[in-house]
């Protein structure tokens, strides 16, 4: 049998001591047989110990770890370097601030392998570093690219296989795809002061459209930290600003018509009468959406 060769990535940026728990639940994966496998951090312009983390870290492992630094700022330079560096069958890709399940990549791969898919999306489940507000409720989750586990296990797989339901944090491609549909557009991508995301919503989208095949694999689970400064209004706010402007950039299709501002506040107006803050939050954050989409189709004039 044919070994298949498998590269995890990390992009990181000056996060070094969540890196360093990332790698830990990276170095005891259950690596199925027939698979050769490896990771490559990439060490994007970080200016912390993060490189000292790493070496650090590649002692211990039983699987290669290596680092390569990216000085050019922004999560699509960091996804594509890595993607240059491998030259694997596979390239999953995990956040810095992530923890992999023992069993992640083998049930990854095995979803991918039987469903001949180009690309997959695991379960990202919060692990909130302090008890969420209480209007932080599941509806809301999405605007944090974590998944609600009871809604989608309770529900047929075929439902959770949505675009909106697609997280970078725990993705992984076939080498192929890159060549087939090209890789991360370096002009999207949360980088510094520039909030724009959506670059993986981007090249899922594009993946999809170009007759792809992309899927949900539920029992590929890593946990993403969620710090407190993350469990504000204001910060889902800029959040889906930021979507909404790299929802416009991207080109994307989307539902920002005029009547979706004024169904969404009337809306938000309701649930705060009802006393439902979850409901009302919900509603805010598409209205900041769709400002942030407008804002960006000005810009992108």
């Amino acid at each position: 049998a044919l070994t298949v060769k498998l590269t995890i990535a990390i992009p990181t940026h000056n996060r070094a001591a969540l890196v360093r728990e990332t790698l830990a639940s990276i170095a005891s994966l259950a690596i199925p047989a027939g698979v050769e496998a490896d990771c490559l951090v990439i060490d994007n312009g970080s200016t912390d110990d993060t490189a000292a983390v790493i070496d650090e870290s590649a002692r211990g492992a039983a699987l290669a770890m290596r680092r390569v630094f990216e000085p050019r700022l922004g999560s699509s330079f960091a996804r594509n370097r890595a993607v240059d560096e491998t030259a694997s069958d596979f390239i999953f890709f995990i956040d810095d601030d992530a923890l992999a399940e023992r069993d992640w990549a083998a049930e990854l791969l095995d979803d991918m392998r039987q469903r001949e898919l180009d690309a997959a999306c695991g379960m990202v489940i919060p692990q909130w570093s302090s008890p969420p507000p209480k209007w932080l409720g599941p509806s809301l989750w999405v605007k944090l690219a974590v998944h609600d586990r009871r809604t989608i296990e309770s529900a047929p797989t075929s439902s959770a296989e949505r675009l909106d339901n697609y997280f970078s944090a725990n993705v992984g491609f076939k080498r192929s795809a890159f060549a087939r549909f090209g890789k991360f557009r370096e002009d999207l991508g949360v980088v510094g002061g520039n909030p724009i995301s959506g670059e993986d919503t981007e090249l899922f989208a594009r993946i999809l459209a170009h007759g792809g095949a992309m899927g949900f694999a539920p029992r590929a689970i890593v946990h993403h930290l969620i710090p407190p400064e993350r469990m504000t209004r204001a910060y889902l706010r800029r959040k889906s600003f930021a979507f909404g402007m790299g929802t416009a950039f991207a080109g994307l299709q989307n539902h920002n018509r005029l009547d979706k501002l004024v169904r969404n506040g009337v809306r938000m107006a309701v649930a705060a009468m009802r006393g439902d803050p979850e409901r009302a939050i919900y509603h805010e954050l598409e209205c900041a959406n769709f400002l942030g989409y407008w804002r960006g189709r000005l810009i992108a004039r």
